[in-house]
């Protein structure tokens, strides 16, 4: 049996979810008009023994039929109660399931028989990365057939109509499985979830390293990963991704999304520059997906728009065609562009200038790559009237030639005259709704007014910029840094620089203090002043792939460069 490859068809044909639930409901409460249960609910069987479910279940209060999200967490996470009540406020019946088991530190708990252990997410060991004897002997089973069960418990309710499902992460890797697996569900979304675990490390545009392929690893590939399951999805699928997420490579996004069957309705999003989570933008599209093919609204649903990488009149441009999206309004279009990282997580993405752009032509936009740039990187964000945005995917072509709008290297990294540049955000910690929506009202990087009427870019999140690693901005050997910053009020500000190293990425830190008032504040800071956990210095800045800034109070930064 262990040398067995099973498929997604072998691995499920013989799956019994028909077992009775024994459901009852632990607690009962209301806030805000939702109401809360925790409930519990008996899985699948194992040998004699029951899996038992330890779920949040959230409904509007008013007491009429609504239809259901289950709403699969990561691993590392149990149920959201503020993620749940968002939905149960938009008018689902939310079933939000505690899979990881036990935890340190949390009483309630699903509890899974001990001869399954590895499905506790803190014991699962090699259960989680590898399918040593089968498929089956995964954590990824459990955790499917726990899913499973809770289609089947929100089946059974008598207020529900439709159901769907959306997966976090870990969680989007259960409802891809979910998806191809199950005929109940009316659509299904997945957030920075998109399979190729086994390649993590492996670049799809890096150096021509391949995956050692063995029993276990086509093991593994055929029966857990999730772009074995994509081809056999049996209903409509919205796949929100980060292009920055340091636990998947974002290029291969696209490759599990084309394996969906291109009769089955489907879209695609990009989150630019974030890291493990998704905005307001992927949010409402969520909304969007949700409302067409759980309340069946009329809802204008695009597919993903297409990206060209071609020289038009000596220039290096993108041409963005939309033409396929007949039924939509544009409201607006983005080309982001990128140059030569083969590591997608810490590009960095910078907008693009439009060239020209009508229905005949498509959009084009101006490439500005760096003279001595390999390869450059494009992708396109269209967000429609329908309040739907939609991306392309991740356009690669090497440069081999001049084009006549290549630009030189640049010792600025950043000025105000860039507005919000290519900054992000850094610190998102206990800000995000299940540590994968940025839920917020304003834009979390903006352009801050300091002393002089002069700006600098801010958030509340901290900075990050990628940009130092490009080979224009990259620093030479034994350069200085400059910048400026602005603090209304006393604070202590803390830069950050990150290297790559093959155990992760090694931080090294320096601290400013700042005195506040109505003044910018100069630095010139030198490699050696940044150190690591051990106190040892950064060698060079061009070490580094990319940097941060945070203080513990409001700041912003400006004319950022190398000396």
């Amino acid at each position: 049996m262990a040398n067995k490859i099973l498929t997604p068809l072998t691995l499920w044909s013989d799956f019994n979810d028909s077992l009775p639930l024994h459901a009852e409901t632990a607690e009962q409460t209301t806030e805000n008009g939702v109401q809360f249960a925790r409930v519990l609910f008996d899985g699948r069987a194992v040998g004699e023994e029951r899996v038992r479910i330890s779920a949040l279940l959230a409904s509007p209060a008013a007491g009429k039929e609504h239809p259901a999200l289950l709403v699969m967490p990561d691993c590392r996470l149990t149920a959201d109660k503020t993620l749940a009540a968002l939905f149960a406020q938009k008018g689902y019946t939310v079933l939000m399931p505690d899979y990881r088991g036990e935890w340190e530190g949390a009483e309630e708990h699903t509890v899974y028989p001990q001869s399954i252990a590895y499905a506790n997410a803190a014991q699962a060991g090699r259960h989680m990365c590898f399918a040593d004897e089968t498929a089956r002997e995964t954590c990824w089973y459990e955790w499917t057939a726990l899913a499973r069960y809770c289609v089947r418990y929100l089946r059974g309710l008598e207020n529900v109509t439709r159901i769907g499902a959306v997966g976090l992460k870990a969680g989007g890797e259960i409802v891809w499985q979910l998806a191809a697996t199950s005929e109940e569900l009316a659509c299904a979304v997945t957030v920075c979830a998109g399979g190729w675990r086994a390649y993590h490390g492996i670049l799809k545009y890096g150096d021509g390293a391949e995956l050692k392929m063995d029993d276990e690893r086509y093991r593994f590939l055929a029966g857990v990963e999730s772009q074995s399951y994509a081809q056999y999805a049996k209903c409509p699928m919205l796949m929100l991704c980060a292009t920055n997420d340091e636990n998947f490579d974002a290029d291969r996004a696209f490759d599990t999304y084309a394996r969906i069957a291109p009769e089955m309705p489907r879209s695609f999003y990009f989150s630019a520059r974030y890291d493990g989570h998704i905005g307001n933008t992927g949010l409402n599209d969520l909304l969007l997906f949700a409302e067409k093919y759980l309340k069946e609204k009329d809802r204008f649903i695009p597919e993903p728009v297409t990206v060209s990488i071609e020289e038009d009149e000596g220039d290096l441009v993108a041409r963005v065609n939309t033409e396929h999206n007949t039924g939509g309004r544009i409201d607006y279009c983005e080309l982001f562009m990128a140059e030569d990282d083969a590591d997608a997580s810490t590009r960095d993405w910078s907008v693009c200038k439009c060239k020209r752009g009508d229905k005949k032509d498509g959009l084009v936009y101006y490439l500005d790559a760096y003279k001595e740039a390999a390869r450059v990187f494009a992708f396109a964000k269209v967000k429609y009237k329908s309040g739907f945005a939609v991306s392309s995917k991740i356009a690669v072509k090497r440069i081999e030639k001049q084009y006549a709008n290549m630009t030189s290297r640049s010792r600025i990294l950043y000025s105000s005259a860039d507005g919000r540049g290519s900054f992000t955000i850094d610190n998102t910690s206990g800000k995000l709704l299940a540590d994968c929506f940025l839920n917020n009202e304003a834009p979390p990087v903006t352009v801050m007014e300091g002393p002089h009427g002069i700006g600098g870019v801010s958030s509340e999140y901290g900075l990050k910029l990628y940009r130092l690693n490009e080979g224009k901005y990259r620093p030479a050997e034994g350069a200085l840094m400059k910048f400026d910053i602005y603090a209304p009020r006393p604070c202590t500000l803390r830069v950050c620089f990150f290297v790559k190293k093959e155990s992760g990425r090694e931080k090294y830190a320096g601290t400013f203090a700042l005195n506040g008032g109505e003044c910018w504040a100069n630095f010139v800071v030198a490699a050696k002043e940044f150190k690591n956990g051990v106190n040892k210095p950064l060698a060079q800045f061009c070490d580094a792939a990319y940097m941060t800034f945070c203080a513990d109070g409001v700041f912003c930064v400006n004319n950022l460069l190398w000396l």
